[in-house]
């Protein structure tokens, strides 16, 4: 009894603080309407509480796998922002309506996709194909995947079909975010080629620089030259470490099927190792270097030919002068040695008439022409100031007007 006056006392003391709190528990002890307080009704409580939390977690689970692929079904079927806005803004919380509404999305857009099937498989195989022109992908692999997809029509082509277009796309995407650092220097490497083999072509025409705007295209050419002198080796020597790193990650381990391939591991472009086309570049252009320079030649010696033959046909010799300096040892024996060959002049038709008297002739000197007056027997000119001034003015033997001119031969 004495219990039962304890629990009723503290019975209503709870009662009294949960109607103050503006809460009622019926009854300590289960019954039809109230589950309790007693252990086991707290056992059940503790269990439907965990119930409820599985049930929260495996609702966000579902829902979230519902939402990436309601995403991907939005991508794939191109749908307009406005529908989707409209739909994310009519989901609210974890309730079994939300749950019926992705469900009805998603079964929307699953028979859109059906409809529009054929159209994505097209549009994939457009985003397949600028892949493979970005990757360089070579022939064969085109050709294998094109001789497994290009006969499917009607209803072969299904959700499947499209998953592998998909699918493979992907891989190309990843490739190339792989490729990207190469494939760069690649293009740049190629537009530099291009530039040079302009260059080339234009420097062959020589009435380009004559008319209006040479100046400007002089001044294109240098820039152009400039940037392949500059760039190509610079470019090149980075591509070439590129290439031979990704080699060396990417060759296969003895043991392979493919070790014995002398092409296996290197960076293919366009179905070829990019190590090959570099190598090949080169030679065909020192080859076409050396074909130029060779027809260059042959021009000039028809050029040469045919002014001889011209210069002939008129009774006159053509005479070009070579490149250097030449001279001719006109001191050796001969002709030259005795004047007979040597071209005359005023110099040497003094010196080879005669030889003064002391210098390397040893005779004695010839008589002077007549009219040849040296400083010595030249009357002087009056001169301005001095005591011979007054002399000279009044006429005295010896002196000449200095205005009188003098007798030049």
């Amino acid at each position: 009894e004495d219990d039962d006056v304890i629990a009723q006392d503290g019975w209503d003391q709870q009662q009294q603080d949960t109607s103050q709190a503006g809460r009622t528990l019926a009854s300590l002890r289960e019954t039809p309407t109230c589950v309790g307080i007693s252990d086991s009704a707290l056992e059940r409580l503790s269990d439907r509480l965990r119930e409820l939390k599985g049930e929260k977690h495996r609702r966000r689970v579902l829902l979230g796998e519902m939402g990436q692929k309601i995403n991907n079904l939005w991508n794939m079927l191109r749908i307009p922002d406005e529908d989707r806005a409209k739909f994310t803004g009519s989901i609210r919380g974890l309730g079994s309506d939300t749950l019926s509404k992705g469900r009805a999305e998603v079964q929307r857009l699953e028979g859109l996709k059906g409809e529009m099937i054929g159209k994505l498989v097209k549009e994939q195989r457009r985003d397949i194909e600028g892949l493979w022109a970005e990757t360089g992908t070579g022939p064969v692999e085109r050709a294998e995947f094109a001789a497994r997809y290009d006969g499917l029509a009607g209803d072969d082509v299904t959700s499947a079909v499209l998953v592998e277009h998909e699918e493979y796309a992907e891989r190309l995407r990843a490739r190339l975010r792989k490729m990207r650092p190469i494939l760069d220097l690649i293009s740049r490497r190629e537009a530099i080629l291009e530039e040079r083999t302009e260059l080339e072509l234009l420097q062959r025409d020589p009435g380009r620089l004559t008319g209006r705007g040479a100046s400007k295209q002089l001044m294109r050419e240098e820039k152009m030259g400039n940037r392949v002198k500059r760039d190509l080796p610079k470019v090149t020597k980075a591509l070439e470490r590129a290439l031979w790193e990704w080699h060396r990650e990417n060759r296969p381990a003895d043991g392979d099927g493919g070790a014995d391939d002398p092409s296996a591991g290197h960076f293919a472009y366009e179905g070829v190792p990019y190590l090959e086309t570099m190598r090949v570049q080169e030679e065909e252009w020192r080859d076409r270097r050396e074909r130029a320079e060779e027809e260059r030649q042959r021009k000039k010696e028809e050029e040469r030919t045919a002014a001889a033959s011209k210069a002939s046909s008129f009774g006159y010799s053509t005479y070009s002068r070579l490149p250097g300096k030449k001279r001719q040892d006109w001191s050796s024996g001969g002709a030259a040695s005795s004047g007979a060959g040597r071209p005359r002049s005023a110099s040497n038709a003094r010196s080879g008439s005669s030889t003064r008297a002391g210098g390397r002739g040893g005779g004695p000197p010839a008589p002077r022409p007549l009219g040849d007056h040296t400083r010595h027997n030249r009357p002087p000119s009056r001169p301005r100031n001095g005591p011979g001034a007054k002399k000279a003015a009044g006429g005295g033997a010896g002196y000449r007007p200095a205005s009188a001119p003098r007798m030049r031969f």
